[in-house]
């Protein structure tokens, strides 16, 4: 069977979400014996190790960017998103850390229309305030529930949006160049808490710690792939597969069962990314009329 392009980089899409749902069940496991700074350290400079061999090897320029500012900006907020969803998913169970996580899409059109001066419609104003509200169903303040933790993915979510947002000026790089660079900033903004926070990795942590690595590099590398198998338009929804992954290895892994208002939370925050999402193909369509 021949799949089509859409088809194609879907499937792209799921394995490189599964591959970083998988990556977050290492960090969950190491995080309370290894520091999380010596793990997003680990995570960059292995990237930085690995998509500059490659390109290396492909005979491709490493530095050739006239972006560097941005690429910085991008460094410092995914490294700065790295600490929190890492610090939410050891501290939080994984279901609730990865709903919260999947604001990040949401906010980046707010981010757009905030920063970069991008009109928006009332339709997507009700998707963004219902994604917010999914997120007060999953924290429930003023509860039992709530937990200062709860804060780290939303900062997560921050640091994603800030991200998101400098990337789209980027593009022309490429994205080889886009996520070598990503791990050059962020092993090097990494690197100034690291050496505070640096223990030894016992042997039987070894693996755990490569499987991270590696999950997580196959993981970009997937998702970069799916980007240029389809429009991003077409695969973007298969994203948030990501959350059934955490739901699923939360339960089978960590013993964790998501409470009614959690899944509801979920559904209400997925179902309100894909409105948003529509909405912008929507219009997307219309400009490219005329």
């Amino acid at each position: 069977m021949t799949l089509t392009a859409a088809q194609k980089g879907a499937a792209l899409m799921v394995a490189g979400v599964f591959c970083m749902a998988s990556m977050d069940v290492m960090a969950k496991n190491l995080g309370h014996s290894i520091p999380v700074a010596q793990i997003v350290w680990l995570r960059f400079v292995s990237q930085a190790l690995v998509v500059g061999a490659g390109l290396l090897i492909a005979r491709r320029a490493l530095f050739t960017s006239a972006h560097t500012k941005l690429h910085m900006l991008r460094g410092l907020a995914t490294t700065f998103s790295s600490y929190m969803f890492f610090l939410g998913i050891i501290y939080l169970p994984l279901a609730d850390a990865t709903a919260l996580i999947q604001l990040g899409p949401v906010m980046v059109t707010l981010g757009a229309v905030l920063v970069l001066g991008e009109t928006i419609g009332r339709r997507r104003i009700l998707g963004i305030a219902a994604a917010f509200l999914g997120a007060m169903l999953i924290i429930r303040p003023g509860s039992s529930v709530m937990s200062p933790a709860s804060a780290f993915p939303l900062l997560g979510a921050i640091g994603f949006t800030v991200y998101a947002l400098a990337t789209r000026f980027v593009r022309s790089d490429g994205p080889w160049t886009a996520l070598f660079l990503q791990g050059v900033f962020g092993t090097i903004f990494s690197s100034v808490m690291v050496p505070f926070f640096w223990q030894p990795i016992s042997l039987a942590e070894i693996p755990i710690v490569a499987a991270l690595i590696g999950f997580g590099i196959l993981g970009h590398l997937l998702m970069i792939r799916a980007f240029a198998a389809a429009p991003a338009g077409d695969i973007a929804p298969y994203g948030y597969a990501g959350l059934l992954f955490a739901v699923i290895f939360g339960l089978v892994l960590f013993g964790e069962t998501p409470d009614g208002f959690t899944l509801l939370g979920a559904v209400v925050i997925v179902t309100a990314g894909i409105y948003v999402w529509y909405r912008e193909r929507l219009i997307q369509a219309q400009d490219d009329n005329g």
